[in-house]
């Protein structure tokens, strides 16, 4: 313990000098797949320089957030995705930030997580061209991300099938990061809620209905009105905790006390089923933090990205 300590003091203090020991070689608007709508979809590689041709490089594949209907891959525009992104290459890690399918009133799940696993099929097929070690893979997601990363950490390696070009790879990683990430999406937009609780949304929430309704859609093509019992089981069907067993990925999960998006409590019942079937992991709850941690110092986003190159260096060098 003294010695993860000690780890952790430094790489806060080498991340908070602002000394950067190298810089990553970057290519960015690599194509890595058509999507199920015929688009292309592009990812982002930041390389560690030096690449060392001596050995394979571990790669951590980055999944960003917009509640599955915006958002996209750039990693330099926020503080945390910036620093965690150098943080990794100067520790000997490749990144690769993805662009996935975004749901609209035509696309639907299983789309995202489709293109997430074949990302990560991606990777080992280009292992060779950009030095990757295939079998040294990491996810890292957020918020909506970090469901996409769990899904497809997971979920069996034939489920959700892509890209015919990639599916004789395997989509298995070994280890995946959660920040704030939903885990349960019924109890998340409250499909069992009834006339009472529907009621207080209309009257005192006015203006979260109408959005609970549109995730909804969203997340499944069915309205909760019409279509309960279909939009029930969907949700169930994206929802990772259900796909927590005996070979379940190492998980480090970190989530605010103030999460006003997705409860805390959601990251906490996923903590309590990985322990269940006793697969390593650690709940990290990040104290009055928000959803996305954007009320938090820089001093505290350097110590959660501390623990997070702590728990990659353990489990992919």
């Amino acid at each position: 313990m003294r010695f993860i300590s000690v780890l952790v003091l430094l790489i806060v203090s080498m991340l908070g000098s602002g000394v950067s020991a190298h810089t990553a070689d970057t290519l960015t608007n690599v194509v890595y797949k058509t999507s199920q709508a015929g688009k292309p979809l592009s990812l982002d590689i930041f390389l560690p320089d030096p690449n060392p041709v001596s050995k394979r490089t571990p790669v951590v594949i980055i999944v960003h957030g917009g509640a599955w209907v915006a958002g996209n891959r750039t990693l330099e525009t926020l503080y945390y995705m910036r620093t965690l992104r150098k943080a990794l290459t100067e520790t000997g890690v490749a990144v690769v930030s993805i662009d996935y399918t975004l749901l609209d009133k035509e696309i639907h799940f299983p789309d995202p997580v489709i293109d997430c696993k074949d990302a990560i099929r991606w990777v080992r097929a280009q292992a060779d061209k950009y030095n990757f070690d295939g079998n040294r893979i990491g996810l890292w997601g957020g918020s909506a991300g970090g469901h996409l990363a769990m899904l497809a950490a997971y979920s069996d390696d034939s489920k959700w099938l892509g890209d015919e070009r990639l599916a004789n790879f395997s989509a298995k990683v070994s280890c995946v990061v959660d920040n704030f990430g939903p885990t349960d999406l019924n109890a998340l937009l409250r499909t069992d809620a009834g006339k009472l609780t529907v009621f207080f949304y209309k009257t005192f929430a006015s203006k979260l209905l109408p959005l609970r309704q549109k995730v909804i859609y969203a997340l499944t093509g069915y309205t909760l009105e019409e279509n309960k019992d279909e939009v029930v089981e969907i949700a169930k069907e994206y929802s990772p905790l259900y796909y927590v067993n005996s070979t379940a990925t190492p998980t480090l999960i970190l989530h605010g006390t103030k999460d006003r998006i997705v409860p805390i409590k959601q990251s906490k019942e996923l903590a309590k089923t990985l322990t269940k079937y006793g697969i390593q992991h650690e709940l990290i709850k990040v104290k009055n933090g928000d959803h996305g941690f954007n009320n938090i110092s820089e001093q505290e986003i350097d110590k959660i990205i501390a623990e997070t190159v702590i728990f990659y260096t353990e489990h992919l060098h």
